[in-house]
């Protein structure tokens, strides 16, 4: 049996919610709505309320605009929580190591092989066609991970009560999935499934809120990260910081911020030791760039630009080029 949480502000999906959820659980369940029309309360709260009440041992976290496809999905999490005692997060979609740049919970290379997932991106914008994101290295049922997605995931009770969501720094609508799974990493165990299949309406929005809160969230852990479950070259390990660190760059030149602000963020994870110097100057260049300083017609910038668009399997490098 299991209680399911949802922070309500449309109507709408929440009438198509309940219906899905009926349809398909296939187990005994109930169902915890909160209303949030007007976003007054962070996610954080509203969880920790869910949790508080729920009446059942396995608490289900979800958005409200899913579809969930797989019949009989209840009984698949159950399954799962019993089957792995010390399981204290079940998603969809994680990540196998967490970076110390600031991002997502993808842990992006060019292979995505320390990324897992199974479900299906809608877009807001109807001529877009729906894309199914399936990550599975083997044909395997779970995978271990660092941190899932918010959109949907599993905890048991007791875990919830003992680790609750921190409310106090993410009074909003993002990053308390990973600071929950950070929580609880090296205590539990984080798992993907990749036996339930869900529909995900809307797309993530990586504006002001979002970098706000990575921000609290990467000062929080910074102590402690990066995180990983699996063993990571090197080589890996310096692609996803790269990543990272270039999109979350660019995410603060096109929601606004001076570029300033770009700049102390690389002398403050200089500072920190994590962040080597060659690195470092190449996001400097990065800063430069996405801030407009360098001209697009410049030779540094078509080179750099070929090589990140194939390092995220846009297209081929360029001949006579490495990364």
């Amino acid at each position: 049996m299991i209680s399911i949480i949802i922070s309500s502000g449309s109507p709408g999906f929440l009438k198509r919610a309940k219906l899905n959820i009926q349809e398909t659980i296939g187990i005994p369940f109930e169902l915890l709505v909160y209303p949030n029309f007007r976003g007054s309360r962070g996610l954080c709260e509203v969880y920790n309320q869910g949790a508080r009440e729920a009446k059942f041992d396995i608490l289900c976290y979800m958005h409200e605009d899913l579809d969930i496809q797989t019949p009989n999905w209840g009984q698949v999490v159950l399954d799962i929580f019993n089957s792995h005692q010390n399981l204290g997060v079940l998603g969809v979609a994680g990540s196998s190591y967490k970076s110390f740049a600031p991002s997502a919970w993808a842990a992006v290379t060019p292979n995505r092989e320390l990324m897992y997932c199974n479900y299906i991106q809608q877009f807001r914008d109807q001529s877009q066609q729906p894309v199914r994101y399936y990550q599975n290295r083997g044909d395997n049922h779970t995978a271990e991970v660092v941190s899932v997605d918010g959109m949907w995931f599993c905890t048991p009770k007791h875990t919830a009560l003992a680790h609750p969501f921190d409310e106090r720094t993410f009074g909003g609508f993002h990053c308390y999935d990973q600071d929950y799974c950070l929580s609880l990493f090296g205590k539990y165990q984080l798992l993907v499934t990749f036996d339930v299949l869900i529909a995900h309406a809307s797309e993530g929005n990586y504006g002001r809120d979002w970098i706000e809160n990575t921000l609290k969230l990467h000062r929080k852990w910074a102590h402690k990260l990066p995180f990983h479950v699996e063993r990571v070259s090197d080589k890996t390990s310096q692609q996803v910081e790269k990543t990272a660190y270039k999109f979350f760059i660019e995410r603060l030149a096109t929601s606004g911020y001076p570029q300033i602000s770009a700049e102390r963020l690389l002398t403050e994870q200089r500072a920190s030791g994590k962040l080597s110097i060659f690195l470092y100057l190449k996001l400097r260049y990065y800063v430069n760039k996405f801030f407009g300083k360098i001209p697009r017609e410049d030779s540094r910038y078509q080179l750099i630009n070929s090589l990140t668009l194939a390092a995220n399997g846009f297209g081929a490098l360029p001949k006579g080029k490495r990364k």
